[in-house]
């Protein structure tokens, strides 16, 4: 899996608007059967990391899997209640649809980009 790594995350902190979404997480036929919830929980989890990213020691970009503001940034642009336990399930699914990998408490992202 390729994850988000330093210059990834330089690159799109300059994205226009408040939060960056990878268009095609929701144009593609890839993941036209990932849920939109998830795909939301995908996009809050990928701008907390543009926000405030660590690094391990490869230089790919992580966030730890119960970091208090994606909860917030989720609630956000889904509109609805979300709490730890349902981020944890949405996180659960990121990872079942191969668009997470986790080591230990940290979440790696899966770059998303169009495939022509």
């Amino acid at each position: 899996m390729i994850c988000y790594n330093k210059e990834d995350i330089e690159d799109l902190k300059n994205h226009e608007g408040e939060y960056y979404m990878p268009s095609a997480l929701f144009d593609t036929m890839q993941y036209k059967l990932v849920r939109l919830e998830v795909k939301w929980a995908y996009v809050a989890c990928l701008n907390v990391m543009l926000k405030s990213p660590s690094f391990d020691k490869d230089g790919k970009a992580f966030i730890k899997d119960d970091h208090p503001q994606m909860i917030e940034v989720l609630k956000d642009l889904a509109h609805k209640k979300v709490d730890q336990e349902k981020m944890s399930g949405y996180i659960q699914e990121l990872e079942e649809q191969g668009l997470l990998e986790r080591n230990g408490r940290d979440v790696y992202l899966k770059k998303i980009c169009n495939v022509f």
